[in-house]
């Protein structure tokens, strides 16, 4: 079975049974907060004011500043109704955004999207800018603009497009669903990729817990009859083969060095949700304007897989999933490895936004963390061979600017040295301090009186 060489968890029980049947359901709220931040970068710059009639697909924010673009990408209504306002409001990462709230018209039609002509036919240079214009990110968590990422620098080419389909994050089963639901939008998705890559080699890499996906992925496979023919790769079932460079090393058996990306090994990764509005902005020119996302955990009265318009309240979305049991003691944007823990429920969902979690009290690790007892387990979970340990230890020490040689510009926190300590050290948190510090030139640390390097 394929997978990655070094480290990684595995899970005793990783919780996607509780929506792995559930399928995908459809539930549009009353009102959106749509932020004009949802991607690497420069904000969007709002061009709509208050009281004004907006349709769904029109585009509310762009990604230009004095005439020149930003680097970013543009940010459209995601339902149809009446501007309400234009403030700052929460948000998921970033704790305040501006952002453009419109309450839905509930008597407005379904958005009809026609279809471009040629559009199978398109040149590289119309496809990008579509995607462009539609404002896709990566859907897979890194909300990377897709559009900036499609356009490999002068000199580089790859030959190999990846689909990664693999969701290794205990709980989350979205792209689960998308992909038993929207195989023929996935497949469709990846040849357009493909063509504007300029590759012929297309590989989709599922986990081993998802074969029924992967069936159905072979079976849509055989029906189409096309060229680039897509192969389905089977992966064992280990946290966190959805990464980039794992996932790579998996398929390919490539290894993307230290500091450098998959297109240096001459490969392109996709989430496969990202494959899907790809084909959707060329086909139809539609914008990115619904998230599929699992709501999931025990203190959830209803778990759930959902489409939601991007800018959907966490509070509208508990309310259609029957509401949080009285216990619910954590509730995390994201997978429950790498997700961030939320605060409130008033927080609007954006493209990157995978997955809600809402966890009781038995789901969460309660104990109070101690120092390193030096069992080296976090150094067999790394799966980049790096030292989470040492980096602790110094940044508890306030030495965080000696950590670099440990491996803290490296990684990619996925938590796997952080799920095995059984000092229960915050391992991530402690990384993330010590990469601010190489951001400011500043030390920081928790540096207790008695620690002595």
């Amino acid at each position: 079975m394929n997978t990655f060489l070094r480290g990684g968890v595995s899970f005793f029980d990783d919780q996607k049974s509780q929506t792995s049947h559930k399928p995908i359901e459809r539930f549009v709220p009353k009102e959106v907060t749509i932020p004009l931040s949802q991607h690497l970068g420069e904000p969007a710059r709002p061009i709509v004011a208050r009281k004004q009639k907006v349709m769904r697909g029109d585009c509310i924010g762009e990604a230009v500043s004095g005439g020149v673009t930003t680097g970013g990408t543009p940010i459209h209504a995601s339902v149809t109704g009446t501007v309400k306002r234009v403030a700052l409001q929460p948000h998921p990462l970033l704790v305040e955004s501006l952002a453009v709230v419109i309450e839905t018209d509930p008597n407005a039609a379904e958005t009809v999207w026609e279809e471009v002509p040629g559009w199978m036919d398109l040149p590289k240079g119309k496809m990008l800018e579509q995607i462009a214009s539609a404002g896709i990110v990566g859907l897979g968590g890194a909300q990377f603009p897709t559009y900036r990422k499609l356009k490999l620098p002068e000199g580089v080419k790859v030959d190999t497009l990846i689909l990664n389909g693999a969701e290794c994050e205990p709980y989350l089963t979205s792209d689960h669903r998308l992909l038993l639901e929207m195989s023929l939008e996935v497949l469709q998705g990846a040849k357009l990729i493909a063509k504007i890559l300029g590759v012929s080699k297309i590989l989709i890499g599922i986990e081993e817990n998802k074969k029924d996906a992967a069936d159905v992925l072979r079976i849509a496979i055989t029906k189409q009859h096309t060229s680039p023919s897509p192969k389905v790769v089977l992966c064992q079932t280990r946290y966190p083969q959805g990464s980039e460079k794992q996932l790579i090393e998996a398929l390919t058996g490539r290894v993307v060095p230290p500091g450098k990306l998959p297109m240096h090994v001459g490969v392109m990764v996709q989430n496969v949700a990202t494959a899907v509005a790809c084909y959707q902005a060329i086909r139809y020119r539609r914008p990115l304007l619904d998230r599929i996302l699992t709501v999931s955990g025990k203190g959830i009265l209803e778990p759930k897989n959902v489409s939601v318009p991007i800018g959907t309240l966490v509070s509208d979305i508990v309310t259609f999933c029957g509401g949080i049991h009285q216990r619910t003691n954590k509730v995390i944007v994201g997978g429950p490895m790498m997700g961030r823990a939320l605060g409130r429920l008033d927080i609007p969902v954006i493209k990157g936004t995978g997955g809600l979690l809402f966890l009781r009290a038995e789901e969460v690790r309660k104990e109070i963390y101690g120092p390193c007892i030096s069992c080296g387990r976090c150094l067999e979970a790394c799966p980049l061979g790096l030292e989470p340990n040492q980096i602790s230890i110094y940044t508890e020490a306030g030495r965080s600017l000696d950590t670099e040689s440990f491996g803290t510009k490296e990684c990619f926190e996925c938590g796997s040295c952080a799920y095995v300590c059984p000092a229960v050290r915050p391992l991530v948190q402690f990384i993330q301090i010590a990469k601010k510090s190489f951001q400011t030139g500043s030390q920081f640390g928790l540096a207790r009186p008695e620690q002595n390097l």
